[in-house]
């Protein structure tokens, strides 16, 4: 697949706290964040987990949101347990956009992992990282290049 059609792809962006290393966020923070950010941020608890990734990390303090980042529209998930955000479908570009936001909610200097729908589909389970403190241009790039190595042609 080119760069285009990678540009393009929508996938769901899996954004997580380091193993061991928790953000201490939880879903009323991250919530009251979403409404600093814009008034027209929508939020509901996850009543039930609906795949298997919300199932991993289902507690019942969970979020499903719909958020405009200036002017893109991401919808995702943030999941109490895991400190986890659940972005998409979505392009890189659009992720990027919430990913950007979102780590102006985490201590400073605090790293993110991530890995997308295509990665574990493609049985890649390898964490990549998000350079602490990017933009979301270099985000963008992060994702990108991940979903290079794990989307087949």
């Amino acid at each position: 697949m080119n760069r285009d059609d990678l540009e393009e792809l929508t996938t769901t962006f899996y954004v997580a706290a380091p193993e061991g290393n928790p953000w201490g966020l939880n879903a009323e923070q991250f919530e009251a964040g979403l409404r600093r950010l814009t008034a027209q941020a929508m939020t509901a608890p996850l009543a039930a987990p609906q795949d298997m990734t919300e199932q991993l990390a289902f507690d019942g303090h969970s979020l499903v949101l719909a958020v405009h980042v200036g002017d893109v529209a991401v919808d995702g998930q943030f999941m109490d347990a895991s400190q986890g955000l659940n972005i998409g479908p979505c392009t890189a570009g659009e992720a990027a956009a919430l990913i950007e936001w979102f780590q102006s909610l985490l201590p400073e200097g605090a790293r993110m992992r991530f890995n997308s729908e295509e990665g574990v589909e493609s049985g890649d389970m390898n964490d990549y990282w998000i350079p602490v403190g990017a933009q979301r241009d270099a985000v963008a790039e992060e994702l990108l290049g991940h979903l290079e190595e794990v989307v087949d042609e």
